[in-house]
């Protein structure tokens, strides 16, 4: 997948932009956990729900335990996380996909409640998933599946809601200036104040079966549960499995369609899981003022993103950029005319630097990654539209230049970084 994305890197930018594109998400609880404790009866349907997720560009499963090989019989999308492992050991959550994804990490939710009771929640290391998307013409959509505390008693109703929270906090500290998806088997309905799911919405998603079923009316906390669930896709019946989406300045994500598959039956009509999967159709669009590159390096660092502290100050004109390297890339950094300030990375290297105008603009990038214990930058080249440049490091590993496209400039980045810059990808807006 490395020489996937080099060559995207390579490519990206100097290809036409596609304006749009579409792909379909499918969350589903695939009860999978061994025959004698599931709620369903996954040693005969699990390889019956195999062939049925190939119709999905990216698919989201929990509780994917005892019978994962089963699942993968019949799967042929090209993208698949690696199987965390049975019950007890890991966390039952996986990711199929059409799409190529970087940046994929669990993470263990910080509280849970119940090891043999409770819904034994302790029991095995549920939490959250994150991949980051790279889709048709340049779109990135980071997402995330979960699988968070069950149970109804009041331990496990605290524990559900610190899940919740955790998750938002990730989420901003990880995600911001990208478009998002959670989906998964979340415990939690909008009716119960305890679960603390109305904080999503607060946070700028939306969330399909609300905007399909209930015309955008999310059901108040505090009322009762909403459970006439005769026909699945009733503004009455909210399910627990849900999908929810957040667009970006960059990519706009639209919601087609929504609804419960009726097709995951057995030759009986009966469920193949004691959960129904939940089915969503997008389509996006890139906003024709950004183009963002692929990026390099490796997936260490902490996450960052220019584009979302542009986005809130109003796109302020880029008036110098700075680097700082030794052997290797420590620092990025971008100064900006209203004084806000971006830096990426730390303090060591030696400061090269030189300021920019409405004449003088940044257009062509070099960098270079390679091995020093992890994937890092070792190499940073800034050239600007009248041919100043900056550049520091080592010149070796795998090189790319990315050329921003025709009547934009470079304004900023996105990537990873800690103590040297771990991960580089650009962002161009029309000038």
């Amino acid at each position: 997948m490395n020489h996937f994305f080099k060559l995207l890197a390579a490519m990206s930018i100097s290809l036409p932009v596609l304006a749009s594109g579409s792909f379909n998400l499918l969350t589903y609880n695939v009860a999978g956990l061994p025959d004698l404790f599931s709620s369903g009866n996954p040693a005969a349907n699990t390889v019956k729900i195999s062939p049925l997720l190939n119709d999905y560009n990216i698919v989201l499963v929990q509780e994917d335990f005892s019978y994962h090989s089963d699942l993968l019989s019949q799967n042929n999308h090209p993208y698949k996380s690696d199987h965390s492992g049975d019950i007890a050991v890991g966390d039952g959550m996986n990711l199929f996909s059409r799409s190529a994804y970087t940046d994929f990490a669990r993470i263990k939710w910080n509280d849970c409640y119940g090891v043999f009771d409770s819904g034994t929640d302790c029991l095995t290391p549920k939490g959250f998933h994150m991949s980051r998307h790279f889709l048709n013409g340049g779109a990135i959509v980071d997402v995330y599946n979960l699988h968070t505390d069950a149970g109804s008693d009041s331990n496990s109703l605290v524990a559900r809601a610190k899940n919740t929270l955790q998750l938002l906090a990730f989420i901003e500290a990880n995600s911001k200036g990208h478009a998002v998806i959670v989906a998964g088997d979340t415990n939690s309905r909008y009716t119960r104040s305890t679960d603390k799911f109305h904080d999503f919405i607060a946070a700028g998603f939306n969330d399909v079966w609300v905007e399909k079923s209930r015309l955008g009316s999310y059901p108040q906390a505090g009322t009762a549960a909403l459970q006439d669930c005769a026909d699945k896709n009733s503004p009455n019946c909210e399910r627990v499995d849900k999908i929810l989406y957040r667009s970006s300045p960059a990519v706009n994500l639209v919601l087609n369609d929504a609804y419960v598959p009726a097709h995951f039956v057995d030759q009986n009509n009966a469920p193949l899981s004691d959960h129904d999967p939940l089915a969503a159709f997008f389509s996006y669009s890139l906003n024709p003022n950004f183009a963002l590159t692929a990026a390099l390096g490796g997936p260490h660092g902490a996450f960052y993103n220019d584009l979302a502290e542009l986005h809130a100050a109003n796109y302020p004109p880029l008036t110098s950029v700075s680097l700082r390297a030794g052997s290797r890339v420590d620092n990025l950094s971008f100064t900006y005319a209203n004084g806000l300030s971006r830096a990426h990375g730390g303090n060591g290297g030696s400061l090269a630097t030189f300021n920019l105008s409405s004449s003088n603009y940044i257009t062509q990038v070099t960098a270079c990654e390679d091995k020093k214990d992890t994937t890092r930058i070792f190499y940073l080249e800034i050239k600007t539209s009248q041919n100043n440049r900056i550049y520091g490091g080592t010149y070796k590993g795998s090189c790319q230049t990315f050329n921003a496209p025709a009547g934009m400039a470079f304004i900023g980045a996105y990537g990873r970084a800690g103590s040297e810059l771990d991960k580089l990808g650009l962002i161009a807006k029309k000038r």
